[in-house]
């Protein structure tokens, strides 16, 4: 195992990725969902070490166009109704290529299961291997290569120490690609007619409407015998599906995530960490009701367990790591202590 980079190493790191996007040719939203591609598969799949990491051009491929698959719903403002531009030339392919799969699909999960699927991960690696995956690192025409090389047998390779920091750094390498992805949607002239002076872009672009989310409120609802996760009060029909990771830290909809909380306890917990207490009824949860969840909400959202797992393990390591505190319960946070090591053995 390599040593983790040092900190002269991870501020150059840092300072690659702001000169990515300060430097970097952005004609489409390609380079940004890419970003964020190799930051979550970071996560969900390396360690904290400075280790390299072998990532498949079908991961990612598979990765990018979840990314996008919000992308194609029809966006609405100002009584105008339109499917955002995600390039300054025609629409992105990968758009056109969702819009179609999911107009007969509906769902991702569905869409993933479907006999198109395969056809369009091909697609998309040919995509990526033309376009965003081969000048991402391409910063005022000179090729930096700081975040990957080629890797063995259809796969980049992730170099020493990127692994890392993309994980070290998740949510600042979000928020800029984020941001960056919203200007850049923002600034195309042919998005100005639907847009207008909008301000809910990134929850348009990046959110969860809540209408899905109700969809899994009846299912958790039976697993919690109608009480509130959290505190174990009376939910009496009402309640909340949240993210125990929350969604600031991880933005991704997967089924073994979800809780179903009092609004006032979603509200005080918002982006913290819940108490360990509260990790190890969610773990014993997933490991006592995770095939309950994965039948009754496959469908809907992804259901992923294993990596639901190593994601909390990430989050709970890197919080302990920087002294945050845990919620406890309304209005009472604690330091997270070194419990979650032995809920969430090192994966």
């Amino acid at each position: 195992m390599m040593a983790i980079p040092s900190s002269e190493e991870q501020l150059s790191f840092l300072d690659h990725i702001q000169r990515l996007f300060e430097e970097g040719e952005f004609v489409a939203t390609y380079k940004f969902a890419l970003l964020l591609a190799l930051t979550e598969l970071a996560v969900e799949h390396g360690t904290d070490s400075g280790d390299t990491l072998d990532l498949s051009y079908a991961a990612i491929a598979d990765k990018f166009l979840e990314l996008y698959w919000p992308q194609v719903i029809p966006y609405t403002a100002g009584g105008q109704v339109g499917v955002l531009m995600q390039n300054n030339g025609r629409q992105a392919a990968t758009v056109l290529l969702l819009n179609d799969i999911r107009s007969r699909h509906g769902t991702l999960p569905k869409a993933r299961a479907s006999t198109e699927w395969p056809n369009a991960l091909r697609k998309t690696v040919a995509l990526l291997k033309e376009m965003p995956l081969w000048r991402l690192q391409i910063l005022r025409r000179q090729e930096v290569n700081f975040l990957y090389v080629p890797g063995p047998s259809a796969s980049i390779r992730l170099l020493p120490g990127v692994m890392y920091n993309l994980r070290r750094f998740q949510g600042l390498v979000q928020q800029l690609a984020r941001s960056a992805w919203i200007n850049h949607i923002r600034a195309n002239p042919n998005n100005a007619t639907v847009i207008g002076e909008a301000s809910d872009l990134e929850q348009a672009l990046f959110g969860t409407s809540r209408a899905n989310l109700a969809t899994a409120r009846p299912v958790l609802r039976e697993i919690q015998s109608d009480t509130c996760f959290y505190c174990q009060g009376a939910l009496r029909n009402t309640g909340e599906v949240d993210h125990f990771i929350p969604w600031a830290r991880y933005p991704r909809d997967l089924a073994h995530n979800f809780v179903l909380a009092h609004k006032t306890c979603n509200s005080d917990k918002r982006d913290l960490l819940a108490a360990t207490v509260h990790l190890e009824k969610w773990c014993d949860r997933n490991e006592r009701q995770g095939t309950v969840l994965a039948n009754e909400l496959g469908s809907h959202f992804v259901c992923d367990s294993s990596t639901m797992t190593r994601v909390a393990h990430w989050a709970y390591h890197h919080s302990f790591m920087t002294a945050s505190q845990s919620w406890v319960g309304r209005a009472q946070v604690i330091p997270l202590t070194a419990d979650y090591q032995r809920i969430l053995p090192a994966q």
